[in-house]
Order: structure tokens, then sequence, then C-alpha cells
């Protein structure tokens, strides 16, 4: 019969919200060579993933209009594996003429449908959490996403986010994810300035974000107006004199240094190559300080809400030696939801477990969480996976 498409991200601008091909066909896996035959490899996976973007259309809010006219929508595509912050100042140089007199661009905050966005998500996952129904993940009945733009009124348990406060976050969550893999974040903290630079290009990039000019607002109906073909979305990079400045200090190796493993200085034409260049001695780093020791543990972090995730250590195989798989990982992050499944099951009735969410796609919760932890891991070192809660399980909590 046909097979679906395998892709983890989908067609650019368009998120994934079908069952994952290439988690259905490795979950029944014991993984030897021979049964990795024909199937997905983590590498293209991962391709994949970084391909998703999500189509947005940005507004700002009535109340904050000081201007006779409201200002044109702005439409953007977010990469899923960004960071509010480093996607959208465009959308702040936009906004910022026409909000009111005091505002600032470093007092912009977002909501979608009037909940406050927390910037420290990343983007993707915070599509899924905010748009995905009972079981189902989020699907083209929400795109574009609206989102309103807001320069007062920021709830006082939302914390600003800049730029520098964005890259300041990935580089602490990569230090975390480092020491839980090798049980060292020295392997992220030899990063070259070159390297690091090169991660925050891709995380910034314009592809594949396409950001785009004004489009129409909408009308009266409150229709949104329809994006614009990517031909009419210019391309912008945001950090290209950050990453110039990155490789000049690079060429200023202290002495000691010079052994330190760096970027290839070939071009790259996308943001995941760019990404590949700048975790390829990252990952090396991190081989040499495992050793001979396989890897300590999974960065693994489960959300059931904006503010309400959890993470542990997630060892890659159990006691008895078989691969660790997403249900387990899940019943160790979310004890409860999965107890609750178990004793329903024991009683004869039907038990509903969470449904998990990766990268935008419904994942088999037996499929190996190292193989998707290499394909659909984020770039601060983390897997995120989107948990949602069966009707009977959201008074538990």
């Amino acid at each position: 019969g046909s097979r679906a498409p395998r892709s983890l991200g989908g067609p650019r601008g368009v998120p994934v919200t079908c069952q994952c091909e290439p988690a259905r066909d490795l979950a029944a896996k014991k993984s030897s060579p021979s049964q990795m035959e024909g199937q997905m490899e983590a590498a293209e996976a991962r391709e994949l993933a970084w391909a998703g973007c999500i189509p947005a259309v940005f507004s700002l809010a009535q109340d904050e209009v000081t201007t006779l006219e409201p200002p044109p929508c702005y439409h953007a595509n977010l990469p899923r594996q960004s960071w509010l912050p480093l996607v959208t100042g465009e959308v702040v140089e936009h906004f910022l003429p026409f909000a009111p007199p005091m505002a600032r661009a470093s007092s912009m905050w977002m909501q979608c449908r009037g909940e406050p966005l927390r910037w420290q998500v990343p983007v993707g996952v915070l599509f899924d959490l905010l748009t995905s129904g009972d079981d189902q993940p989020g699907n083209g009945d929400m795109l574009p996403w609206q989102l309103t733009v807001r320069f007062q009124a920021r709830p006082t348990d939302q914390l600003r986010g800049s730029v520098d406060d964005a890259k300041a976050l990935v580089r602490s969550a990569l230090k975390e994810s480092a020491f839980l893999r090798c049980g060292s974040a020295q392997p992220v903290m030899d990063l070259s300035p070159l390297d690091d630079a090169r991660i925050f290009e891709a995380l910034c990039s314009a592809s594949p974000i396409e950001a785009g000019s004004p489009a129409p607002a909408p009308s009266s109906g409150g229709s949104p107006p329809p994006l614009p073909p990517p031909s009419c979305l210019p391309p912008a990079s945001p950090v290209s004199s950050q990453a110039a400045a990155g490789q000049a200090a690079s060429q200023q190796t202290p002495a000691g240094k010079q052994g330190q493993p760096s970027a290839s200085d070939a071009p790259a034409s996308s943001p995941y190559e760019v990404y590949c260049q700048a975790r390829t001695p990252l990952e090396a780093s991190l081989l040499r300080s495992l050793g001979s020791r396989g890897e300590r543990a999974v960065p693994t972090r489960a959300f059931v809400a904006q503010r309400e995730w959890r993470q542990l250590p997630v060892a890659p195989l159990l006691p008895s030696g078989d691969p660790t798989t997403l249900a387990d990982a899940l019943a160790l992050l979310l004890p409860r939801a999965f107890a609750a499944a178990s004793d329903a099951e024991g009683s004869g009735g039907e038990g509903q477990r969470p449904t998990a969410i990766v990268q935008g796609v419904v994942v088999e919760l037996n499929t190996p969480v190292s193989w998707l932890y290499e394909a659909c891991s984020h770039p601060d070192g983390f897997l995120y996976v989107v948990c949602l809660m069966p009707q009977s399980q959201r008074t538990r909590g």
C-alpha cells in the first residue's frame, strides 16, 4: 500500500499533525542494524524537524494603538526550533511606532487567545501546547497562528525577554543538558566564539524563517488576511554581524587553545547546515568526555502546560538492558497520569494514557527515547515532549 510522507516538520510553513511514520516504524524495534534498514535515520529526521515552521500573524492590541489607523498585521514564518525573542525583532520594529509613547522594545510581550506566551519555551512547543485539542495536536484550523502584541500591562509573573536573555537561556540549558549526558558542562564551555555565534545565527536566521512585509489588516469580519506567497517574503539575517564578530574573535585564539576543535570554514547554505557546523565540535567534545562509557541520561522535558512541566534524568537503557521507550520516560516524568491509566487497565477499563507530541507530531509511546533525542532534540540539548492529558486526568494534575 501507499506510505504516508515521512516528514517530521512538514512542508515549509505547515507543521505536521499526523502520525509520525519514522517513529511508528522504529517503535517495534530492538534496534539492530538489520532492522534499521529502510527506515528513516535520525539524521534525516533531524533535518526534517529543522525545516518545520509555523506561519503566524501578529497584530497590535487594539487598546494600545495610538494612531488614527491601526497598523497592518505582520506575517512571519516562525521556526519551531527557536525562541520568540530571537525571531521577533522585526515584529517589534513594525509595531513600536504605533504603540503608546513610553513603549520600548524590551517591554513587548505576546498573547495567544488571551493567554500570555512564555518566551522561555521554544516556539514549536508553545504552539503545540496552546493549539492542541483533546488528544489531538494543533491542526490547520489554527493556522496562521494569531498572536497579539502588547507593550503595556505586562503580567507581574511574566519576565521580560530580550535577545540577550534568550541567548543566555539557551547557553545555560546547553550546559545543563551536557552535564546530564556526560557529567560535565566543559564541552559547552569549550565552544569557540565562532561556533557559539553560528548556533545563534541558525536560530535567528530568516530561513526557515521568512520574515514578511506587512500585510493588510484583518477585515471587519475577523477572518485573517491570507499569507503572502513565500516569494514576497524577503530574507533577513539579524545576527550576521554577530556571527562576523564571533569569527573575528575566534581568530584571536589565546595560546593553549590552538588544538581546540572548531567548525569547518566551508560555507553553509541553510540554517541547518550552519547549526551542524557549530554542533560538530561540541558533539566531538561530548564523545571525548564520555570515553568508553555510554551516555548517563537523555535530557528530557515533558510539558502539560506552559507552566506545568517536569525534568528528570532519563536513563537511555532500562535495568534489563532494553532501550528506554517514551512510555518509560513519561511514566517517570508524569507518574500519576500513567498510574491512573494502569489502574484503569487493571480494573478491566480502557486506560487512557497521555498523547505525546514531539516536534508537532504524535509519537507512539513505544518509540526509543534515545532515537527521539538524536532526531528531535532542540538546539539547547533537550528533548521536549508535549503531553496531552486525557480528559479524566486533567483534574488530577
